[in-house]
């Protein structure tokens, strides 16, 4: 009897060991190609089977698989291009270096072609922006001149005037907020937009509430309401994150224009010692602004013909949160509302025709494609 359980451990000791033999190893580290730095969070995946691993911080990684004839490991990354590499089987371990390539981002390109269809037109009035509404259209109408006798106009497809409303004020703007709602901006006042029955109805809103609350949201994400401090005199805002269940906020990035930035902190130097001296009193005064930002609206630099806004509009694509920050050349990715998963370089804002980029993408709200506007 012992010596068939003896000869049992044997036999199960052999399976052991020929399994372990049919086993390879494959450990390395992942770079870029064009920097030479190690990359995180790569996805290192056998082809056609449920067998993964990440690389880590310092870009290694260690997968453990069973033997094939031919095997194929796929390594993907957001902001790189997936990069498959075959894996010779006939040795037990394998160190692997693999170099990723950056991605570039193309955006789609729709060219029109033809005549642009025909949605309103007239002799008499001016269109100065407009705005949809279900299958109809909102416009902005002024004679000849925006801020004496403007009007609300609601015209159907066949270009029917339905409904008309006086703008009480000086109009600025159509503004849709988060929410889908249409609001009329005015110099020093500020109205919702709606239709009832097919009439055109107006009221006004509380100017710095909306200001404060409601025009700094950009979208949302499940319940999180993803808003800005945007302010086109600086160069540089942030993006934040803010849920209402526990009011808690969170910065989901900083969006910096450096080449402005610099040159902003630098107004500070122009100033001569006098000012100097106002600007840091007023910084004082001034919660949440400091010396610099007192001297750069001292000297008007905001106001300037070679002063540049910051451009990083924000789109959430699925479940993600895709900053485009023209400045720095690159779509920054988030989920979870504030965890960067990566980042994409583009070119499409430097095209050869430097005037052709008009500074503005469009995002198809039916197919969530993103379209630039040259």
């Amino acid at each position: 009897m012992i010596k068939r359980y003896l000869f049992l451990i044997i036999l199960l000791f052999s399976f052991v060991l020929i399994e372990a033999q049919e086993k390879i190893t494959v450990v390395g580290k992942i770079i870029d190609l064009e920097t030479g730095k190690t990359i995180e969070n790569v996805h290192v995946k056998v082809s056609q089977r449920n067998i993964v691993t990440k690389s880590d911080a310092k870009g290694n990684y260690h997968i453990s698989i069973s033997k094939r004839k031919r095997m194929t490991l796929v390594f993907s990354h957001i902001s790189y291009e997936t990069n498959y590499e075959p894996i010779n089987t006939k040795k037990d371990t394998i160190f692997l270096t693999i170099k990723l390539i950056k991605k570039i981002e193309d955006l789609p390109i729709f060219i029109m072609d033809g005549k642009p269809k025909i949605v309103f037109k007239s002799a008499k009035i001016n269109i100065a922006d407009y705005e949809f509404h279900e299958d109809k259209f909102l416009f902005l109408v002024y004679g000849k001149r925006l801020n004496k006798h403007s009007e609300i106009y609601l015209v159907d497809e066949n270009e029917n005037i339905i409904s008309k409303h006086f703008v009480p004020g000086e109009p600025v703007e159509l503004y849709t907020d988060y929410l889908g709602n249409v609001n009329l901006i005015c110099k020093r006042a500020i109205y919702r937009v709606s239709v009832e029955n097919d009439r055109v109805v107006i009221y006004e809103l509380p100017m710095d509430d909306f200001n404060l609350l409601i025009k700094p949201i950009v979208d949302t994400l499940e319940s999180t309401l993803l808003f800005s401090d945007f302010l086109r005199q600086f160069p540089r805002f942030k993006y934040y994150a803010f849920n209402p269940e526990d009011t808690t906020i969170s910065i989901i990035k900083e969006v910096v224009h450096k080449d402005m930035d610099w040159k902003y902190a630098f107004e500070y130097e122009f100033l001569n010692n006098a000012d100097k001296q106002f600007a840091k009193r007023m910084a004082k005064r001034l919660k949440g602004y400091d010396k610099f930002d007192v001297a750069a609206s001292m000297t008007g630099f905001s106001n300037g013909f070679l002063y540049e806004t910051v451009y990083a509009p924000l789109y959430v694509i699925n479940d993600t949160i895709n900053i485009f920050d023209h400045s720095e050349s690159r779509t920054w990715k988030f989920v979870d509302d504030t965890v960067e998963v990566g980042d994409v370089p583009f070119l499409y804002h430097k095209p050869k025709k430097k005037n052709s980029w008009k500074r503005q993408l469009i995002m198809d709200e039916v197919n969530g494609n993103i379209y630039g506007v040259f």
